[in-house]
């Protein structure tokens, strides 16, 4: 029957591909690079959801990598012009798409990078262009990058609310944002290592694709801004021009009598050639994505961002669910478990860990790090047969906090009298109105320490590490990807290619169609224009009561910083 299917659609593409064959393709095909760039393309849920937010709207790497791809095929077209603006994708992401780039450059197609009002993010992705633009009067942002933390313990403490944190050690400073006002000498010390390596990243991306010593590259940052026509002539663009003097521009560099065509991707795709469907695969890759923050129940985004929360939270009823639906299906070989999570609630991530480390014994398990797979996010990722980081991922951060908010000051504030008749020594352990106690602080440290102790438990086993090392490298340090590919807490440094064919290896899949199919939890209804708002309310509530809780023990890495 799949035969039948697989002639049928094919005679389609053939026939479609007759006529497309009758039309010129344009010799340079226009992409947008912006927004957060996701690995893969959203659900059908997602989808809506967007269209329902247009502002939302983006492309994915699975996209961009899809249309590079049939762009290869065409032999006709010469090669792509990338739209980058409003580009505001992870570190790790951009290094992802510039070895794509970089890839499809080695065959033989050209790029160009048109740029407005570029900063360091998008410069450092343009850089692995051929050639790189901008409008006459943009200005070349390139003024490096920074570190910017925002410290809420006075404002909080302003409304009568402090929170009381015990960490495993200095460097677990997750909650620093909430209970300090400035980095501690740990974290700061940190910070600036991991700000250094990037910077250093960014730096030899730029020397190597525009020809510049690295010297000179931080020279240039260090005079940052630049104009347009101040680039051009120092060497970091090639021309300052208009969109539509491009095709001028680019008509000078090619031998012919004929002028150079552009088109936007949805009027040339009617032009290139589709692929014929390859034969059925028996045997597939499932990929399950962890994104966000990981927290008990199902998977929400917040319309707002909070702290220790984030806004995507990936929930361990729904990975756990997609999970189990990889491992009952008979088509998935392997696993490939895609984490780009700054890790959240620790048993949360307990009870993700123990489905991977369960099914690993059924099907091999390939974890793909994104921005970051840290603290909880290492944590589920621990278990598996085989770990890819890309260079500028941010992970480690093994260990735990624990938070207690006390709002015995709110309750001042507002003439509250709170009064209580307990029975129990604990009773009030979890009691907000109030400080903890010496004795309770001890309690809570205990319940720190055994979730710590299972955490690094969790990763000496998972990675065949001796306790010893482990706690050289563990207690809430955070390393760049690079860096834990020398401590042994990944297997390779790459993407999602490097993943893909690890996990074919393992599982035994032969050569074939290298069929990617996203797991999904079961479940669900398709939304109505309505949803988005009850599930925004509903989310912003449960939230809450997450933050509320205590006390709340956290797998989670250090506060995200912003930079570029």
């Amino acid at each position: 029957m799949s035969l039948l299917v697989n002639a049928f659609v094919n005679l389609i593409r053939l026939l479609g591909n007759v006529r497309r064959a009758l039309r010129r393709p344009p010799d340079f095909v226009w992409l947008s690079v912006s927004g957060t760039l996701p690995e893969f393309e959203p659900s059908r849920r997602g989808v809506l959801r967007r269209r329902l937010a247009p502002r939302t709207l983006a492309p994915s790497l699975q996209s961009i990598r899809s249309r590079l791809q049939r762009i290869l095929v065409n032999g006709r077209v010469q090669g792509v012009i990338l739209r980058v603006e409003d580009l505001d994708a992870g570190w790790a992401v951009l290094e992802e798409l510039r070895e794509e780039l970089l890839e499809f450059r080695s065959k033989g197609k050209k790029i160009v990078a048109y740029l407005q009002d570029p900063d360091t993010r998008s410069y450092y992705l343009a850089s692995a262009a051929d050639e790189v633009y901008a409008a006459p009067l943009s200005t070349l942002n390139v003024t490096g990058l920074r570190a910017r933390v925002n410290f809420l313990k006075d404002a909080l403490a302003s409304v009568g609310l402090t929170t009381e944190v015990i960490a495993v050690s200095p460097y677990k400073s997750a909650a620093d944002t909430i209970s300090r006002s400035d980095f501690s000498r740990e974290s700061r010390e940190q910070v600036e290592r991991l700000l250094d390596a990037r910077f250093d990243e960014v730096v030899e991306a730029i020397s190597a694709g525009r020809g510049i010593l690295p010297g000179e590259v931080r020279d240039l940052i260090d005079h940052a801004p630049h104009p347009a026509n101040e680039a051009v002539r120092n060497g970091l663009l090639d021309g300052a021009l208009y969109e539509d003097e491009l095709p001028g521009r680019l008509a000078a560099g090619v031998d012919s009598e004929k002028p150079v065509k552009l088109a936007e991707w949805g009027t040339a795709s009617k032009a290139l050639r589709v692929q014929y469907r390859s034969r059925r695969a028996r045997r597939v890759v499932g990929v399950v994505s962890i994104e966000g923050a990981i927290r008990r129940g199902r998977s929400r985004k917040l319309p707002v961002p909070l702290p220790l929360l984030g806004r995507e939270q990936a929930g361990s009823d729904s990975v756990v669910a997609a999970l189990r639906v990889a491992e009952k299906s008979r088509r998935v070989a392997a696993v490939l478990l895609h984490v780009d999570s700054p890790g959240g609630d620790a048993l949360a991530s307990d009870l993700i860990w123990r489905e991977v480390q369960r099914i690993r014994s059924r099907k091999p398990v390939v974890v793909l790090m994104g921005n970051a797979a840290a603290s909880g996010g290492y944590y589920v990722a621990a278990p598996a047969n085989y770990i890819v980081a890309r260079k500028n991922t941010t992970t480690g951060s093994i260990g735990v906090i624990l938070t207690r908010p006390v709002a015995a000051g709110l309750f001042d504030k507002l003439k509250v009298h709170p009064v209580s008749i307990e029975r129990g020594a604990h009773s009030n352990l979890l009691d907000p109105r109030r400080p903890p106690t010496p004795d309770e602080l001890a309690v809570l440290r205990t319940q720190l320490n055994t979730f710590y102790d299972g955490f690094k438990d969790r990763v000496s086993s998972g990675r065949n590490l001796q306790p010893g090392a482990l706690e050289e490298i563990a207690g809430g340090r955070v390393w760049t990807g690079a860096e834990a590919l020398a401590l042994g807490l990944v297997d390779e440094t790459g993407g999602l290619r490097t993943a893909l064919h690890k996990a074919r290896e393992l599982a035994n899949i032969s050569d074939g169609p290298e069929v990617l199919v996203r797991i999904q939890p079961p479940g669900g209804t398709r939304p109505t224009p309505g949803d988005p708002v009850g599930e925004a309310v509903d989310a912003m509530s449960g939230a809450f009561s997450d933050l509320m809780k205590a006390p709340r023990v956290w797998a989670l890495a250090p506060y995200e910083v912003s930079d570029g």
